[in-house]
């Protein structure tokens, strides 16, 4: 009993150690989303979507100057230019969506100075998404898509909807620490297809570019 009673206070006092340098990293950026569409005969010219991401991470200290830092961010993007639906017609769109993103990052911090250190993560990154909204300037009837103009489009209709919601990316990227200010600067690459659309494969890669804050 008392070895039990001892093992149990000496992990309570090391998860004690844990939270009390555990760091809350609040933080925003630039995203560069650039898409990909492909099928056996075919493919599509890559678009770029611009946006933005906001949220959290909470970095807690594992060994030496080795931590995990799960997250939970919510990312916009947006598109206005031509959109060609499957090579049958080219139309001006619309695009706006809304995605949450749940990054699981292992990162290794070097200190360079007692205020500075230039640090490294890199791990999964899982998506939902919300929203994925597109008008057109024209009416599209292509298979099991009708969309007057002017009307929205959902992406991720089960019905013909061609886009799925879930998402994983593979993440990475290098940051530089000054005070409570950190400057990242991170690329994540698309694993899965996120096209529903039978015969056609869709990727994406995103760069990411932020400003974050330690407490």
């Amino acid at each position: 009993m008392k070895k039990i009673i001892a093992s149990v206070f000496a992990a309570a006092m090391l998860l004690m150690g844990t939270e009390a340098f555990a760091q809350l990293v609040p933080g925003a950026g630039y995203l560069l989303s650039i898409e990909k569409s492909k099928s056996e005969n075919s493919a599509l010219d890559a678009i770029k979507l611009n946006g933005f991401y906001v949220g959290a991470s909470y970095n807690i200290p594992l060994v030496g100057g080795l931590g995990v830092a799960p997250g939970l961010y919510a990312d916009m993007l947006f598109y206005n230019g031509a959109a060609t639906v499957r090579e049958i017609v080219t139309f001006t769109e619309h695009y706006t969506e809304l995605a949450l993103n749940l990054p699981v990052n292992l990162n290794y911090q070097f200190e360079i100075s007692d205020n500075a250190s230039i640090y490294a993560f890199a791990g999964p990154v899982f998506q939902v998404g919300l929203v994925a909204r597109s008008t057109y300037n024209g009416r599209i009837d292509f298979g099991p898509i009708h969309i007057n103009e002017g009307e929205a489009y959902n992406h991720y209709n089960s019905e013909n909807g061609d886009m799925n919601r879930f998402n994983i990316y593979l993440g990475g990227g290098l940051g530089f620490q000054i005070g409570d200010i950190l400057l990242t600067v991170g690329y994540d690459h698309n694993l899965l297809n996120v096209d529903k659309t039978e015969g056609w494969k869709t990727n994406r890669n995103q760069i990411k570019v932020g400003v974050n804050f330690a407490f």
